[in-house]
């Protein structure tokens, strides 16, 4: 069947493209990701018609409601952190933007804080901050202080902050605390130099609070100024906080071509360890050190509480083939090479070991010519073939990486929303337990059977459901990506999600916060905002994998095709857990189905499958072996 596959180009939304016809210059991110433009370009290729993006089901959530905001603004941002828990106290905060008439609040920017005592089934909202003339509170993240020893959830506070806008430009910065009582408010305004502080604000134990903000300027055109850790000492006299911005200065490749200082480099962010001791702060870019020619992390780390800071050697992530192995080669290039490229679909959170682990959907660079650099492939539509989501963290030795997860529709482009401007991405957001031993990814893709497909003939992610997956670090053992919300009565509806930065673990079971929303027809009309129950993992969920898989209900493990590069034949090793259905098919690098064969029911056990190359050319495949609901993909190359 033949279908017109559009793609589309940006740093945040990339594409599969083999064509020559990218006549743009490099995307240029601006200042907000989220507003980011995209464009569009066409390829027409013959693929298999759409697959099911369910990788499991499990158990039942309902949404419980926590409170109102005037419109969706306060929830663009999904590193924001508006959801937190804590472990201690058996609370869950939401910080949000207020509902005029709603607990007292007179301006839609006037900050509140709800919080819940009882697994998020009923909720106590009351105001935190006012908003004030000509001070606009915007974006805001709010977190729980709990002091050494306390036991009372009311003696507990809760520490905010965002960017304010005069309505001109980001002028200022608030930040504030609150007991959990509703009592010894304090609250500050301060010059923010132009940065919105407002990406991934963390309280650690030793009392301190971090968040993280850049600032850019605009003339000649849209650079990078600097960027800003704002942090908080809870002062123990005063019962709040004392607050200070730290200034960063880091040098990046700059585009000197048409006179500008734009800097490639963009989404700053912050995640530090549950004691404060260790901190990082990362931005995706390309580093004038060391340019690996892609967008890719680049880290500092403190290992002294933030006092002082080190940038991490810039790391060769083209050197993991975990995750080159699920990567399209650039063309034009041989042999053939597979380069990662990182998007704005990533958040962070630091283990037990002090290690970061960035949650990140990683595309491939789609050339190696100066051209095109910051244009990536991006699968869409192709059967069997989906977007690849990775838990890539520190070692030891530098970086590794496991694949969490797969994506198969694409970011709803605001022009397409039916929102009034406002589209959205898969939100993907990262989370850990108390103790620091198990580190969680979620994510919103939508059912490929209901999928709408945009005027670029993509699959769009307009209709979400929640996934969720977990890593034990200590046991290696993996819960696999499950879509919790399918066959809910919030099934498709899943809007503007946020998962808590700690996950809450209760004797063998994971308890997962989570809201979203009620959305309306229009960004500016007062919205919903819920709590979803029953998102959980038992111990038992967690097992091992030697290879992804999207479910592990049939497939124990696929092996590597071996010899690999073959031009005769060569052999899968597939093991079966339990008697399943077995089927293998085998895509070409451009979207081709070129082998389909259905083996009938298999019993549980190790099973053989040979594929000849007599009928394949020259170059690289997919092969997905299918066990009743489960599947696993990887590649292989045909010399």
């Amino acid at each position: 069947m033949k279908k017109g596959l559009l793609f589309i180009l940006a740093l945040g939304l990339g594409s599969w493209v083999y064509g020559q016809n990218l006549a743009q210059k490099d995307y240029k991110v601006n200042s907000q990701p989220k507003e980011a433009q995209i464009h569009y370009d066409a390829q027409s290729m013959d693929v298999a018609g759409p697959v099911s993006s369910h990788q499991g089901v499990k158990g039942t959530v309902s949404a419980v409601t926590i409170g109102y905001s005037n419109n969706v603004y306060t929830m663009l941002v999904e590193q924001q952190s508006c959801l937190t828990a804590n472990q201690d106290l058996g609370v869950i905060q939401f910080f949000h933007r207020a509902k005029i008439g709603v607990h007292g609040a007179t301006s839609s920017g006037d900050m509140m804080t709800s919080r819940s005592v009882d697994g998020g089934l009923t909720w106590n909202t009351f105001m935190a901050m006012s908003n004030s003339s000509g001070h606009n509170l915007r974006y805001p993240s709010g977190q729980i202080y709990n002091p050494t020893a306390n036991t009372d959830v009311n003696l507990a506070y809760s520490a905010y902050c965002g960017p304010v806008s005069d309505g001109a430009g980001w002028v200022e910065t608030f930040a504030g605390s609150i007991m959990l009582d509703s009592t010894n408010v304090s609250n500050n305004l301060f010059p923010s130099y132009g940065a919105l502080i407002r990406m991934g604000e963390q309280v650690t134990t030793d009392g301190k609070v971090h968040c993280m903000g850049s600032a850019y300027h605009s003339s000649p055109v849209y650079g990078l100024d600097t960027n800003y850790l704002l942090t908080g000492n809870f002062n123990s006299t005063k019962n709040n906080f004392d607050w200070s911005l730290t200034k960063f200065n880091p040098t990046f490749v700059a585009d000197s071509s048409d006179g500008s200082e734009f800097a490639y480099v963009w989404y700053f962010n912050t995640a530090w360890s549950a004691d404060g001791t260790i901190g990082y702060f990362w931005t995706i870019g390309r580093d004038a050190s060391n340019d690996t020619r892609s967008y890719q992390p680049i880290v500092w780390k403190s290992t002294d509480s933030g006092a002082n800071w080190t940038k991490m050697p810039v790391f060769d992530f083209s050197t993991l083939s975990v995750i080159t192995d699920l990567l399209q080669p650039m063309k034009g290039v041989s042999p053939a090479t597979s380069r990662p490229q990182f998007s704005s679909a990533l958040d962070g959170t630091v283990d037990a070991n002090g290690d970061l682990h960035l949650m990140a959907m990683i595309k491939a660079c789609s050339s190696n010519n100066g051209d095109s650099l910051g244009y990536a492939y991006y699968i869409a539509n192709v059967s069997n073939m989906s977007n690849p989501i990775f838990d890539v963290y520190t070692t030891a030795n530098g970086w590794d990486a496991r694949q969490l997860g797969q994506v198969y529709t694409v970011a709803v482009p605001a022009a397409e929303s039916g929102f009034n401007g406002i589209g959205w991405d898969l939100r993907l957001q990262a989370g850990r337990t108390v103790d620091g031993t198990k580190v969680f990814a979620s994510w919103t893709d939508t059912d490929t059977t209901i999928a709408p497909i945009g005027t670029a003939g993509l699959m769009l992610d307009m209709l979400p459901d929640i996934y969720v997956a977990g890593w034990d670090i200590v046991s290696g053992k993996q819960a696999p990506a499950t879509n919790f919300t399918i066959g809910t009565s919030i099934y498709g509806d899943c809007f503007f999600q946020y998962m808590s930065d700690i996950i809450l673990a209760n004797n063998g079971t994971y308890t997962v916060p989570m809201t979203e929303i009620d959305k309306d027809v229009d960004p500016i009309n007062p919205i919903t905002h819920n709590y979803i129950t029953g998102i959980t993992f038992d111990e038992s969920d967690f097992v091992y994998n030697t290879g992804f898989q999207s479910t592990v209900d049939n497939l124990a493990s696929v092996s590597q095709n071996r010899p690999n590069p073959f031009n005769g034949s060569t052999q899968i090793d597939v093991n079966l857990k339990k008697s399943s259905n077995l089927s293998i098919t085998v895509i070409s690098i451009a979207g081709q189905k070129v082998f389909e064969e259905n083996y009938g029911t298999q019993s549980a056990g190790t099973h053989s499958i040979t594929i000849s190359a007599d009928k394949l050319a020259s170059g690289i495949y997919f092969y997905t072996v299918n066990a009743g609901n489960s599947t696993i993909t990887k590649k292989m190359i045909v010399e």
